[in-house]
């Protein structure tokens, strides 16, 4: 479930002496590191600590993006002094600072586990307008990662990656250009247009909204996929699949048989690849998992809490290296 408010319960003495030791705790957000004009993550205007059932503790911030301005998040720590590894956090779908809050207050899948096993969490949003360059989005999430290891209570040297859909497409990404111990992709978006053209074309269920960004890439590009595959370095194409052997960690990827918007095929076209490049790997492929189900959405089912269970395993063992 998500915490959206706080009972009467939570009001309790008891509680109160925890949002002050926790307060304590958050204003070094706002001190300036060394060297720097301003810091890398802030509280959010107004933004008061959160106490959680769990122990752990949360605020609304904002974190510098790549050419300066500041953009939505969530942070969440277990209690303790640290320093805590890090899970980083980016959602699917259009910006929306409340589905971003949202993800970093969850109680259950993925955020709950992650603090459970002693993880600070940082839940980012993109920048508006919703569709802003591909590039962007991944310097502004590369951005929050360095952002988030300035922290004082977090061990820069223990990051992992986590997203999920459109946050997948952009974690894969990261995963070429930044150093982490770990990234988890959850029914990463748009892995490969070449890809996903075969699929079409072997007639497999895909969401009518890809046979249009296929459409519309071919134009662009003035060329079919067929043709790109071919000599993609001619047409300047990109994608996953062809930084697969740039990657520099290993990878999770979870995603459900049934889902039309992230086939199946070109997920497994993905792994493929980076094990062919010498990359490790590891997948979780259930019966049952449309699109969101890793975030719970539009509920929560078995296999959402075995994907965050995968995924604590995963990160777990290589935060252990």
């Amino acid at each position: 479930m998500t915490i959206k408010g706080h009972s009467h319960e939570w009001r309790t003495a008891a509680r109160v002496c925890l949002i002050a030791l926790v307060a304590s705790a958050i204003p070094a957000l706002c001190q300036t590191p060394a060297g720097k004009t301003g810091p890398d993550i802030r509280n959010a205007e107004g933004s008061a600590a959160e106490p959680f059932p769990d122990g752990s503790s949360g605020r609304r911030v904002e974190f510098r993006s790549s050419d300066g301005t500041f953009l939505p998040a969530y942070l969440r720590r277990p209690s303790g002094p640290g320093p805590f590894p890090v899970v980083v956090i980016l959602h699917g779908g259009p910006d929306s600072r409340d589905v971003t809050y949202q993800i970093g207050r969850n109680t259950s899948a993925p955020a709950g586990n992650f603090v459970a096993a002693g993880w600070v969490v940082l839940a980012i949003d993109y920048r508006p307008p919703s569709v802003p360059p591909k590039s962007l989005e991944r310097d502004d999430a590369a951005a929050a990662v360095q952002a988030v290891r300035s922290l004082p209570f977090v061990d820069g040297k223990r990051v992992a990656l986590f997203g999920g859909s459109r946050g997948g497409g952009v974690m894969s990404s990261l995963a070429s250009r930044v150093d982490v111990r770990c990234t988890v992709l959850c029914a990463p978006a748009l892995i490969d247009l070449v890809a996903l053209s075969k699929a079409v074309a072997r007639g497999e269920l895909v969401d009518g909204m890809i046979k249009k960004i296929i459409a519309n890439a071919e134009k662009r590009y003035g060329a079919t996929m067929a043709e790109i595959e071919k000599d993609p370095a001619r047409y300047g194409y990109k994608s996953a699949l062809t930084e697969a052997p740039t990657v520099r960690c290993p990878i999770l990827i979870i995603n459900g048989r049934n889902d039309k918007s992230s086939p199946l095929s070109a997920i497994q076209a993905y792994a493929d690849k980076l094990r062919a490049s010498g990359k490790e790997v590891a997948t979780y492929f259930p019966e049952n998992g449309l699109h969101g189900f890793y975030f719970g959405h539009p509920s929560a089912t078995p296999e959402t809490e075995q994907a965050a269970r995968h995924a604590v395993d995963f990160i777990r063992k290589n935060f252990s290296r």
